[in-house]
């Protein structure tokens, strides 16, 4: 178990990994163009033809994504940590169903987790 626990990323072995980096590279307020009421405002039931540059924004990113990474597709939907360890895992969990190894359905977690992650891999299906 300690030769994984040290495999664990992480600047120290006392530190978080993801709450560091969110917190290091997180902008202040009025840094950000995505706090620009023009930008960020869009109303959620905006009509199509009113959100087309979102669209094309989001389109082009998501090709970057797919080409920098190797990946067949990406989502842009999860919102915030929670949402993208859960997307995660249920993409984890389907990969292992496509294979027939449904039975792999343990997710370790390391102590210094954030209370999320247990959380999501119970919703997520897994021990």
């Amino acid at each position: 178990m300690h030769a994984l626990e040290r495999k664990d990323l992480a600047l120290n072995p006392g530190d978080d990994p993801a709450g560091l980096l969110h917190h290091e590279t997180e902008r202040r307020g009025g840094d950000d163009p995505d706090h620009l009421p023009e930008f960020a405002e869009l109303h959620p039931f905006c009509p199509v033809e009113q959100a087309e540059g979102y669209q094309q924004m989001i389109a082009q990113l998501s090709d970057w994504l797919v080409k920098l990474t190797g990946y067949d597709a990406v989502c842009m939907q999860p919102n915030s940590g929670a949402q993208g360890e859960y997307a995660g895992l249920l993409a984890i969990r389907h990969y292992h169903e496509s294979r027939n190894e449904g039975h792999r359905d343990i997710c370790l977690i390391p102590s210094s987790a954030h209370g999320t992650n247990p959380a999501s891999a119970q919703m997520a299906g897994m021990q």
